[in-house]
């Protein structure tokens, strides 16, 4: 019988190396795998780590956009304000060239009526002085007449016309006082 045990061991050995052939081919495609895995895994962590600087990036692009977006806001709130700054006063300067145009209208209104009444004292100064002078000159002819007919009221007569003399110089410098204190208060207007 020792034959078949040959045979047995024959097979026994064929199935033993079959079966490491089996292992060492299941060790070389778990190696083949295991290299497709860390192959796979290398290349993850670098596509991984590829998307962390991208995401890196993307966070830097989007801080630097709230910086912005910030920065524009306080930009805005100080225009907002410097334009209700502006229109405050322009508001104001308005009001004051209103104000001053109301002015300036009655000032004109009142330079024209001190004008014409200017002219109306001139005038009535001109009619007083041309009936003074021919006050003047019909008491002179009277004068005349009266030292004519009676030369011993001659004294009495020139003080009569010193009196009349006196009174028109007064009468003038009343009146070129006056027409000075209008032009004075003209001008002050």
């Amino acid at each position: 019988m020792p034959p078949k045990k040959s045979k047995q061991a024959k097979g026994d050995q064929l199935k033993g190396a079959r079966q490491t052939k089996l292992e060492k081919e299941a060790i070389a495609e778990s190696d083949a795998a295991l290299d497709n895995f860390q192959s796979s895994f290398r290349e993850s962590k670098a596509y991984t780590t590829q998307l962390e600087q991208q995401l890196a990036d993307q966070v830097q692009i989007c801080t630097d956009l709230q910086n912005n977006l910030n920065i524009s806001h306080h930009l805005i709130n100080t225009l907002c304000t410097e334009i209700l700054l502006l229109k405050s006063k322009n508001s104001d300067i308005y009001y004051q060239l209103r104000m001053e145009r109301q002015h300036n209208k009655h000032a004109i209104s009142k330079h024209s009526s001190m004008a014409s009444q200017i002219l109306l004292l001139k005038k009535a100064d001109a009619i007083l002085s041309a009936q003074l002078s021919k006050g003047l000159r019909d008491s002179a002819a009277t004068i005349t007449k009266l030292l004519k007919m009676n030369e011993h009221l001659q004294t009495e007569l020139s003080q009569s016309v010193t009196t009349w003399s006196s009174q028109t110089e007064a009468l003038t410098e009343a009146a070129q006082s006056k027409l000075l204190f209008l032009d004075t208060r003209l001008k002050m207007a």
